[in-house]
């Protein structure tokens, strides 16, 4: 089976760790710091969920979903963006706490458009699979 998403998975995920890190770090680095994890993050965990990167691209089991999360691109994509949502909604209206930040609607953006992509080549691999 392809593994051509494997090198995306871990360069995406070490553009998360940087990002983040970056940000830990209080470093002024623009769109490095504001949205590279934002835009990252989100693109790597559908990725994960949906077990693009292995060789058998089966999706992992999670503890108490299993593997419910993973078994469609849609329904990757979209858990994933909602948590997102769900995450910033929560610093706009409930400020504080540990999952504290500053409400960004463009964060909301970042997170669309990594995973619009995965989605979009996921979506453009399967038809190719199955023609």
């Amino acid at each position: 089976m392809n593994t051509r998403w494997t090198p995306v998975y871990w360069l995406l995920l070490a553009a998360w760790a940087a990002g983040a890190a970056l940000f830990m770090a209080r470093v002024q680095g623009g769109f490095f710091t504001n949205y590279l994890s934002d835009l990252a993050f989100p693109a790597w965990f559908y990725i994960h969920i949906r077990g693009l990167w292995q060789k058998d691209r089966k999706p992992p089991h999670l503890l108490l979903a299993g593997s419910w999360f993973g078994r469609s691109p849609e329904r990757a994509g979209l858990s994933i963006f909602l948590f997102g949502l769900l995450t910033e909604l929560k610093t706009r209206h409930w400020p504080g706490g540990i999952l504290s930040g500053t409400f960004d609607p463009w964060d909301l953006a970042a997170y669309a458009a990594g995973l619009l992509i995965c989605y979009g080549f996921d979506k453009q691999e399967a038809r190719r699979l199955n023609a």
